[in-house]
């Protein structure tokens, strides 16, 4: 029964497979490639530059290696738990299944292999380049490259095991949507404090190098009750000329197969009660005051999405994680030796327009999860919207204004605290403010309008909603619309700043820059929004 699972799988994805599909994805293609090639151009100098630095080079490089196996395990064991949590508990597939007259255990064995592969496919696909530079750079024989991969296989089991294990468990005390959303949560959380103490633990300001060297030191991940440290000291010895630690490697051959035994075995022994025990993670009783408040019929729509929005725990959860990822921005702009840009000229300037592009990268990736997927968002229950009398130009407005405001908020209180940490102010900050709120209502009017465009009301997660080729065309529209407002705004206040702008020409032509970017932005506002609710027009139920 699972070769015929597998087997349904594997046809799926062979009937994908065509030259068009295969044009489609060819950027993502080229940009995987590319990834690749930075990442092993930049491990392969660091590792060639440390080697030059004798016996210190070797146990910087060492202790680097022990850091990657640590994270690598880290991030498989909560990858596999939240997999776990999705694949065995909360996909869409699990009703069909259990209305067939098929075995639990080989229900569990499908999805076991579901997780193993959807958990751990990115990190086979992108941890290869820097195990290939250490290859490399110590000139490693086949045999490290064989362990490499035996080691990553067996990790990925042992990881696979533990979090399968470890979802039956949080599943039988939580329902399986507030346990993941506590994961990520305790994630979160463990990410935070891991960042702080690292930049708590390395000097902002070290004398010499032989301070930051320390500083990388005094981490420690190799505890011998962690299976990074097996993997450590399995592979360590082969990039020696010498052959793997083979007590090591029976270790992690053991706890590999221990632990997918036990999450089988939990499994078939709490999944069908798990099942039972499933209740949706919010709360029936509505929202609260929301609740006792009927709306006047032009904030209707507005008043749904925003009762759905807080019952739904997997959208304002992800709040969080923005906040937090804001919190490190702030951070590290904080940290910022900003005395020492005294007597350099426009370098603060030119790290105010560093800010600004980076705030932009921000907000596309924040408008293309939370704007552009607005209007998918209402799921197949669309059919709905479009047979009750809504016009679909006040439906489009609507979702733009509750995707514009609160982003705009966001771009806005983050480039004032990171302004304000470069000690910015004046006329540099107001030009910053006014063109992060300018941007913000462009890029929210072609995320709207895009989505409309672009919806995909069919989805597992409405995060693949954003991944989909309207969503990526969304963020590379974005961004150039972002950077070529930036190289207009630069240009222009550089030129006033330097004194340039004293004759009536350099007026007009200041001018007419100005003009062109607020048309430029002006235009791509009208356009998205009055296509995206034509689309929406036309549209069929």
């Amino acid at each position: 029964m699972l070769l015929l699972f597998l087997r349904q799988r594997l046809l799926a994805i062979r009937n994908t497979l065509s030259f068009r599909v295969f044009l489609r994805r060819l950027p993502f293609i080229g940009l995987g490639i590319g990834f690749w090639a930075l990442f092993y151009l930049g491990s392969i100098k660091t590792l060639g530059y440390l080697k030059g630095l004798g016996f210190i080079g070797d146990a910087v490089s060492e202790r680097l290696l022990a850091m990657i196996f640590f994270s690598l395990t880290g991030f498989l064991a909560m990858s596999n738990i939240i997999t776990g949590l999705s694949s065995f508990y909360l996909s869409r597939e699990i009703p069909f299944l259990l209305s067939k007259p098929i075995e639990v255990r080989q229900i569990i064995s499908l999805k076991t292999f579901e997780t193993v592969l959807n958990s751990s496919w990115m990190v086979l696909s992108f941890a290869p380049p820097v195990f290939i530079a250490y290859g490399v750079a110590y000139g490693a024989s086949y045999v490290y490259y064989l362990t490499v991969f035996g080691c990553l296989i067996l990790l990925v089991m042992l990881a696979a095991g533990l979090g399968i294990s470890l979802a039956h468990l949080l599943t039988r005390i939580f329902p399986a949507g507030r346990s993941r959303d506590i994961l990520f949560g305790l994630g979160l959380v463990l990410f935070l404090a891991a960042y702080y103490i690292m930049k708590s633990s390395i000097p902002s300001d070290p004398s010499g190098p032989e301070d930051l060297l320390g500083s990388f030191m005094r981490f420690r991940a190799d505890s011998p009750l962690l299976p990074g440290t097996w993997l450590l000291r399995t592979v360590l010895p082969t990039l020696r000329q010498k052959g793997p630690d083979l007590f090591y490697a029976a270790v992690l051959v053991s706890n590999g197969a221990f632990f997918l035994l036990v999450s089988s075995a939990i499994g078939a022994g709490v999944y069908y009660t798990n099942l039972g025990r499933m209740q949706p993670s919010g709360s029936a009783s509505g929202a609260g005051m929301l609740g006792r408040i009927y709306p006047a019929r032009r904030f209707a729509l507005l008043y749904k999405d925003l009762r759905v929005f807080i019952r739904d725990a997997g959208q304002w959860s992800q709040v969080f994680i923005i906040l937090a990822l804001v919190m490190v921005y702030v951070y590290n702009f904080r940290t910022v030796p900003v005395s020492t840009f005294t007597g350099i000229p426009f370098l603060k300037e030119i790290m105010v327009l560093v800010n600004l592009t980076l705030a932009g990268l921000i907000l596309s990736a924040v408008s293309a999860r939370f704007v552009y997927t607005s209007v998918s968002l209402e799921g197949q229950a669309f059919w709905v919207v479009r047979t009750a009398p809504v016009d679909p130009v006040r439906f489009l407005w609507s979702k733009f204004f509750e995707g514009c405001l609160p982003v705009t908020f966001l771009i806005v209180l983050l480039v004032f605290l990171t302004n304000s940490a470069l000690e910015v102010g004046g006329g540099l900050m107001y030009l910053s403010l006014a063109t992060v709120v300018m941007l913000c209502v462009s890029v929210s009017g072609l995320g709207a309008g895009l989505g409309a465009i672009y919806p995909k009301f069919k989805y597992e997660n409405i995060a693949s909603v954003s991944m989909s080729m309207g969503g990526m065309t969304f963020m590379v529209l974005s961004f150039s619309l972002i950077l070529a407002t930036l190289a207009a705004v630069s240009w222009v206040f550089y030129t006033i700043i330097k004194g340039g702008a004293s004759g009536p020409i350099d007026m007009i032509r200041i001018s007419a820059v100005a003009s062109a970017v607020i048309l430029l932005n002006a235009g791509t506002f009208y356009l998205s929004m009055k296509r995206g609710a034509r689309a929406l027009e036309r549209m069929e139920i």
